[in-house]
């Protein structure tokens, strides 16, 4: 502005002064108003408004043409190599663009003008279509160079260059309009056109700051809308890195959450050209960052004007400030302002805090709706699925049979349980059980996908509850079914070796087809249910539903359901069977055996009592409740002076029960029963099913002076060596071979050797099942102490026992 100042005295008389000098004036303006730029950035490049038009109008209305060009070229030369140190082909491009514009402009100023002077109107005219046509030109070949280099259209940009860059060339070209007005009418105004020519300098330049900022804003306001839209954390990341470095311009954005294994952490980088990426940075990464003080809590502002001792990783310039939320910890960056012209301020770090604050905000909520994705998974997952084996459980097993039963395929259903699942958790432990549970769903699961039948036969398997599998065999039919259904018990009784042992199990299989009249899982489940009890009560193993049996299964249930009561308020009796002195024919004792009278069912057998009991898991409430019973008569006898032993049969889950010796000891101390008066009955199968706990738990009952009696003695497979270790006191001879014997006298050799071996091992011998004097008098003579059987009494009411024995008169063995 101070070179345009001497103008008057240098053109006020051509003559006096050298064309060179107001060249140089000319010349000297244009470097200083090119200076006096604002820049409109524009990804790596920027668009400048400057005040190059007023020396622009003024070389042209008192410049020669050429002279006028070569000002224009020198003066913005001089800035753009000294002032902005371009170099290479960005300064041949802005020389190149000078060129053209100045050209341009001459020429348009010229043909507008004609002879009219530059301080007419036309003058005027001539002025502003040469400066507005210099600037629509220079805009199109800036918007064209950044879409070049961008690789796509940049129409919005030269929009923009327009709109805001044309008003600014106007207000320029009337300055300069009026400084030629003053120049040839009152030059010592100059000085007050200077001022006002500041002062919109400072306006225009608050403008474009002010339009900034409130561009800022307004990303900002679509910064929190945009990320507070994530779904997840890994697209709210990437939200909140592309606002990111759009809202600052930044060529980078960066997320590094802390907090891995010995304080490393996870790197989320966003550039425009690679993308998003991800990778691990080490706890030496982070100490040696430019961000460092971020990670610690403090906001980091690195600007280009200070590079001094900078790393060759260390950006242009950045920003970074610390995240903390209650989920992570971590740090929100942006790196290398998009163009050189502007670096990062200290208002852009306090906006980019702002902006980590709804960063922070916005993946804390995306990692809150990730761990509700994940939990409401896992609860759904949980609710059709089995927490010990990942089976699908009882529902999903249903909605499955649904989805058969709507598609019309037919199939079939299999329900199956472990025979022996309650003697592993017993012998072995509760966690043995699962384990045999696991591999059984494993087997089931291998067996069932593997099907060769493919497609719909490949089924589902699930775990209905305890030890009950069911498996869905879409598509297959009855013959078809019971085939799979061996294959698979084959599959699951197969040896599982377990804590330093083989296990073997047994399992029962029972095949219900689907008729097409089916109506849901719970009708067919009771078919299965129906056939598997089928099976488990005839060893089979695989049995099909006979329509037959359901009514086995009405009475089954029934009784299972009333089972508990009877126990609890003594619903059933206990009868007795007298044992006598073979050589005396004294009564020494009786034999109690369960009787329970059912209102629909009448009389219901002991074994199927006890084996329901088993199913239920109530045997060893009705084992103590028999027991209690017969001790209680016992000691009503005693009472009225009949002092007589009494036999209680145990089953071998019984003897394996480590609690038994304890109540046995209550139940006698509450009776008053001398524990030798006390005989407990096991069976040689029951001892051998788990001789090493029955050996601990007998020993129990020994030391208590409790008897034992091993019953049915010959029919089971003991081991001579476990019964010699055994503390039994007598055995029963099975009725079978005491049969056989009364038929011919010469089938003796069993009986005898039994006798013998009992004797050996200090054991008295009862014989069961004697029914007539003939089987008596053998018996006795091959050397039993004891008889039971209708030849003595048949089975009677506990409380009819003392009547009975008052009424009865011993009769000696007759030989």
């Amino acid at each position: 502005m101070a070179a345009a100042l001497t103008l008057p005295s240098l053109l006020a008389d051509p003559a006096a002064a050298a064309p060179s000098f107001a060249w140089l004036a000319v010349v000297a303006v244009f470097a200083v108003c090119e200076g006096l730029v604002v820049y409109l950035p524009a990804n790596r490049n920027s668009h400048t408004f400057s005040l190059r038009e007023i020396p622009a109008v003024l070389g042209l209305a008192f410049l020669p043409p050429e002279q006028y060009v070569t000002a224009y070229l020198a003066g913005s030369l001089v800035t753009l190599v000294i002032w902005s140190r371009q170099r290479g082909l960005k300064l041949a491009f802005n020389v190149a663009l000078f060129a053209f514009e100045a050209s341009i402009g001459l020429l348009a100023y010229r043909l507008v003008l004609g002879g009219a002077e530059a301080t007419d109107l036309r003058g005027w005219l001539a002025a502003l279509v040469a400066v507005l046509l210099t600037d629509l030109i220079s805009a199109a070949a800036v918007a064209a160079a950044i879409s070049l280099a961008e690789g796509r259209l940049e129409t919005s940009l030269l929009r923009e260059i327009v709109v805001t860059g044309l008003p600014a060339a106007l207000i320029d070209t009337c300055a300069a309009l009026v400084i030629i007005i003053l120049i040839d009418v009152r030059p010592a105004a100059l000085p007050l056109l200077a001022v006002v020519v500041g002062l919109l300098l400072v306006a225009y330049r608050a403008y474009v700051k002010l339009g900034t900022g409130y561009a800022q804003l307004q990303t900002l306001y679509r910064f929190v809308g945009s990320t507070g839209r994530a779904a997840d954390v890994d697209e709210a990341v990437e939200a909140v890195l592309a606002e990111a470095s759009d809202l600052l311009r930044a060529e980078r954005a960066e997320l590094v959450i802390i907090g891995g294994p010995a304080g490393a952490g996870t790197r989320h980088s966003l550039c425009p050209r690679e993308g998003l990426m991800s990778g691990a940075l080490s706890p030496a990464d982070l100490r040696s960052a430019w961000w460092a003080p971020a990670a610690e809590g403090s906001p980091v502002l690195l600007a280009s004007e200070t590079r001094q001792g900078r790393t060759a990783d260390t950006p242009r310039d950045g920003l970074a400030v610390p995240l903390e939320s209650p989920g992570f910890r971590g740090v929100f960056l942006v790196a290398e302002r998009s163009f050189e012209k502007e670096t990062f301020d200290a208002r852009d770090l306090q906006l980019f805090e702002t902006l980590g604050a709804h960063a922070a905000v916005t993946l804390e909520k995306a990692r809150l709706v990730d761990r509700l994705r994940r939990v409401a998974a896992e609860r759904e997952h949980d609710a059709l699925h089995d927490a010990l084996t990942g089976l699908p459980n009882r529902r999903a097993f249903n909605e499955a049979v649904a989805r058969t039963l709507g598609a019309g395929v037919g199939g079939a259903v299999l329900l199956m349980d472990l025979d022996d699942f309650k003697d592993v958790n017993d012998t072995l432990g509760h966690r043995a059980g699962d384990e045999l549970l696991q591999v059984t769903g494993r087997r089931l699961s291998a067996l069932v996908a593997d099907d060769p039948t493919g497609g719909a036969g490949a089924g589902t398997v699930a775990r209905l509850g305890g030890d009950e599998f069911a498996v869905l065999l879409p598509g297959v039919g009855p013959d078809a079914a019971v085939l799979r259904a061996r294959d698979i018990l084959a599959s699951v009784t197969a040896p599982v070796p377990m804590q330093d042992i083989t296990l073997t199990t047994t399992a029962s299989i029972g095949v219900a087809p689907i008729p097409p009249d089916a109506r849901d899982s719970d009708e067919l489940l009771v078919h299965a249910d129906v056939a598997m009890y089928a099976a488990k009560a005839s060893g089979a193993g695989v049995s099909p539903y006979v329509p037959e049996d359901t009514d086995a299964v009405h009475r089954r249930l029934a009784l299972a359901g009333e089972l508990p009561t009877a126990i609890e308020h003594r619903g059933f009796e206990v009868w007795c069977q007298p044992q006598t002195d073979a050589r005396t024919g004294v009564v020494t004792g009786v034999e109690a055996l369960l009787r329970w009278w059912h209102p629909s069912y009448g009389w219901v057998p002991p074994t199927e009592v006890v084996a329901i009991a088993e199913r239920t898991g109530l045997l060893g409430r009705l084992t103590l409740a028999v027991l209690a019973e017969s001790l209680r008569l016992r000691s009503e006898w005693a009472r009225a002076g009949y002092e007589l032993d009494i036999s209680v049969n145990v089953t071998a889950r019984d003897i394996s029960d480590l609690s038994l010796p304890g109540a046995v000891g209550a139940l006698l101390a509450a009776t008053g029963t001398p524990p030798a008066a006390l005989v407990l009955e096991i069976t040689e199968s029951g001892v051998m099913s788990d001789p090493e706990r029955s050996l601990e738990v007998l020993a129990a009952l020994h030391r208590l002076g409790v008897g034992v009696s091993v019953d049915d003695f010959g029919t089971g497979h003991s081991s001579l060596a476990y019964l010699e270790r055994l503390p039994v006191n007598e055995v029963k001879i099975d009725q079978s071979f005491v049969k056989r014997l009364e038929l011919e006298a010469t089938d003796s050799t069993v009986v005898r050797s039994i006798v013998l071996l009992a004797h050996d091992l200090g054991m008295r011998v009862v014989a069961e099942g004697v029914e007539s004097d003939v089987a008596r008098q053998r018996v006795q003579a091959l050397g039993c102490e004891l008889v039971q059987g209708f030849v003595v009494a048949r089975p009677m009411p506990g409380d009819q026992v003392p009547g009975w024995v008052a009424g009865r008169t011993p009769e000696p063995l007759r030989g």
